[in-house]
């Protein structure tokens, strides 16, 4: 399956940002047990292009591995060059939007207006990652659903496991969680078992709308 239809399969997209102490790969597995089809790794984290490397090169076959926090036309290609499938900002920059579609990858930038939105899906975004999502909750997402009823949405920001529910019953089409899903000491005595309990509840909120 290509990285959308990965993504859409479990509609969650999961974000690891900082130290886990070489665990990355150890933890999207656990994450693809519990539900969830999706791992974006940010490149502001600790060796974050051999992150991504050895994620791909685990779990490339059957989870969608993404970069998140790309900045840069430049930062895209290294990324590319590394094995991830799929590119998110925080922001909207048409140049990193091409460069991403250049490199036959997927495009979630991020978009705060309905403005953003629609240049970015103009400009060849394959989805729009709605953000912060935390500061317009769910029932901009379903405002925005009437004018844009085709557009691909991603709340990012504060989204909780009953959060979640709340905003694919407003029509996203997937949610990206970090701290709330793999946050926390990773080195702590049941922490994976944490982690794994917690992407079941988000994988659940997703079958269940």
């Amino acid at each position: 399956m290509q990285p959308l239809e990965i993504i859409e399969s479990g509609r969650v997209i999961a974000i690891l940002r900082g130290d886990f102490g070489g665990r990355e790969a150890e933890i999207a597995c656990v994450l693809f047990d519990a539900g969830v089809t999706a791992v974006e790794v940010t490149l502001n984290s600790p060796d974050a292009l051999g992150t991504i490397r050895r994620i791909e090169e685990l779990c490339g076959d059957h989870m969608a591995i993404g970069a998140g926090t790309v900045m840069s036309p430049d930062d895209v290609r290294a990324a590319a060059d590394s094995g991830a499938q799929f590119i998110v900002s925080p922001n909207r920059d048409r140049s990193v939007i091409e460069t991403t579609k250049r490199l036959n990858l997927a495009s979630f930038p991020g978009c705060f207006t309905p403005s953003e939105i629609v240049e970015a899906l103009d400009a060849g975004a394959d989805a729009a990652k709605v953000f912060p999502a935390l500061s317009l909750g769910p029932a901009f997402i379903k405002a925005l659903r009437g004018p844009l009823e085709h557009a691909r949405l991603v709340p990012t920001g504060g989204v909780t496991p009953a959060a979640a529910r709340d905003y694919f019953a407003a029509g996203a089409w997937a949610v990206g969680v970090g701290s709330e899903l793999v946050g926390g000491e990773c080195n702590t005595k049941g922490w994976l078992d944490r982690v794994r309990e917690r992407a079941g509840a988000y994988s659940s909120s997703a079958r269940g709308v």
